[in-house]
């Protein structure tokens, strides 16, 4: 079989098995954008095939139920992918977004990049390789829009009236935990607690209230620019 015959037969594979978090088109979502001909864990054809075979340990990528030679076919779709896509042109500064990042934005106080910054949201530092112009921007505008289970917001009223909120830990019959906003765990009784809310699933603000469209631009810009170690 020619290696077009196999990525073809790779593209309907891919809509099976992958597109739930790479998006229809490999541009990426709950998963990497695939796009752009880079890849966090290589990208040599066996790297490839071992990443979608066996998963990523620790990660949202779980291992694909497919026989042998479906994963090489969908290693040369997603090979196609990386070859034909032009890479996208951020509209903003990312210098200028940078400095809203780390000041207007605040958004170091939750989320990392590099060794800096803090761990209530996802670390950032490789953003740019894994999402995609407009899920960056839409991260920005609504948050909600797409929140990974381990960053899934919890707040709990005590009986004393009190409110804590934070990112859900850990909950069973008789008690719950979680890292509340200041980084701190925290555990609760149940029959302690007046109330459990999970209706506010994003503990980040929706920044289209917060900032300028020119600012928005400049942070996606900026976040676009983070691509990790090379």
């Amino acid at each position: 079989m020619t290696a077009p015959e196999s990525a073809e037969q790779g593209a309907a594979l891919f809509q099976t098995h992958c597109t739930y978090c790479h998006g229809a088109r490999g541009k990426g979502g709950r998963g990497s954008d695939l796009t752009t001909g880079q890849y966090k864990y290589a990208g040599s054809d066996s790297s490839l095939y071992a990443t979608i075979r066996n998963g990523v340990r620790g990660t949202e990528m779980p291992a694909v139920l497919a026989t042998d030679d479906e994963v090489w076919k969908m290693v040369a779709f997603v090979k196609r992918l990386g070859a034909l896509a032009p890479a996208e042109k951020a509209p903003g500064d990312a210098d200028a977004g940078k400095l809203v990042f780390e000041g207007k934005g605040a958004c170091r106080t939750c989320h990392a990049v590099g060794r800096e910054g803090g761990s209530l949201g996802p670390d950032l530092s490789d953003v740019g390789r894994r999402r995609d112009l407009k899920y960056l921007e839409e991260s920005l505008v609504n948050p909600e829009a797409d929140v990974p289970i381990r960053y899934r917001a919890i707040q709990v009223i005590t009986k004393s009236g009190q409110t804590i909120a934070g990112i859900r830990l850990n909950e069973d019959d008789i008690s719950v935990q979680l890292r509340d906003e200041r980084d701190n765990l925290r555990s609760f009784l149940k029959e302690n607690l007046r109330e459990i809310r999970h209706d506010k699933p994003s503990l980040m603000p929706a920044y289209g209230s917060r900032l300028s469209k020119k600012e928005i631009d400049d942070v996606v810009s900026y976040l676009s620019s983070l691509r990790g170690m090379q």
